[in-house]
């Protein structure tokens, strides 16, 4: 009776961190280049039980109980959100090679993150009172040198960028160029690793220099199909209501034999 309450909680609390999940995908329906988040649950070996060395550091006392799921980690889905044309022009957006298992990213600067370059796929820039290409969280958009782009054109020109990711001033004296967005992608997408604020590091992931499908005037939108995350968040709640109502149920009966033991050794 013990171990179905163990497997009722552990079945409660990996849909509870799903629910989570799934709550935070909704959240960024209308994030630019936002890319959902899967939970992953695995098995827990029923031979946890008897060979401790196995366990995994989840929950030392739910995984001495052998049987049932843990939550194992959270898996970020790089898959392509629609473009959405805006005409704006220092909106870009990014299309990743055509049968190609590979991801591109833009890099950005934070002010205050020591140096350290992150990516992402918000293409949603603007440069700031000094010239300085920034996202609107003010971070730095880098060149393929790791440099910041000054945007500064001359007077009466229009500016283009094109699919390499370089910006030109275009006026009656001809076409200047005043900088190029970098660009990266890499194979290795499940060595990316969310940090907040629609920031990406490469943990661990080769990144090369990829100055191609660039689209001036346009934004992915966020990669999160409502539809079926909402399908996902009532399917949660219910498989949690089950398990609490399972452990209610074992709760009551625990208590009743309880009773009855009481009862008759009284």
């Amino acid at each position: 009776m013990i171990y179905g309450m163990y497997l009722s909680t552990m079945g409660a609390l990996v849909q509870l961190q799903r629910h989570a999940t799934i709550s935070n995908n909704l959240a960024n329906t209308n994030t630019n280049g936002y890319k959902p988040d899967w939970s992953i649950f695995k098995e827990v070996p029923v031979e946890n039980a008897f060979h401790p060395e196995r366990m995994y550091e989840w929950d030392k006392i739910l995984m001495n109980t052998g049987g049932g799921v843990w939550n194992d980690t959270t898996h970020t889905n790089l898959k392509a959100g629609p473009l959405e044309y805006t005409g704006n022009t220092f909106d870009v957006a990014l299309q990743d090679e055509p049968n190609s298992n590979t991801f591109s990213f833009f890099m950005i600067r934070p002010e205050t993150g020591g140096g350290e370059t992150y990516f992402t796929r918000d293409g949603h820039f603007v440069p700031d009172s000094a010239g300085i290409l920034r996202n609107m969280a003010g971070d730095l958009v880098l060149s393929p040198e790791g440099d910041p782009i000054n945007v500064v054109a001359p007077p009466n020109s229009a500016i283009t960028i094109r699919e390499d990711g370089a910006i030109y001033a275009n006026n009656e004296d001809g076409n200047t160029l005043l900088g190029q967005i970098g660009v990266m992608r890499t194979a290795d997408y499940d060595l990316m690793v969310k940090t907040g604020e629609n920031r990406f590091i490469a943990d661990g992931a080769q990144m090369e220099n990829f100055q191609a499908y660039v689209q001036g005037g346009y934004l992915e939108k966020s990669a999160t199909h409502a539809i079926e995350e909402m399908t996902s968040m009532i399917e949660a709640s219910r498989i949690y209501e089950t398990n609490m109502r399972f452990l209610t149920i074992q709760d009551e009966q625990l208590g009743n034999a309880v009773r009855r033991i009481a009862q008759r050794t009284s």
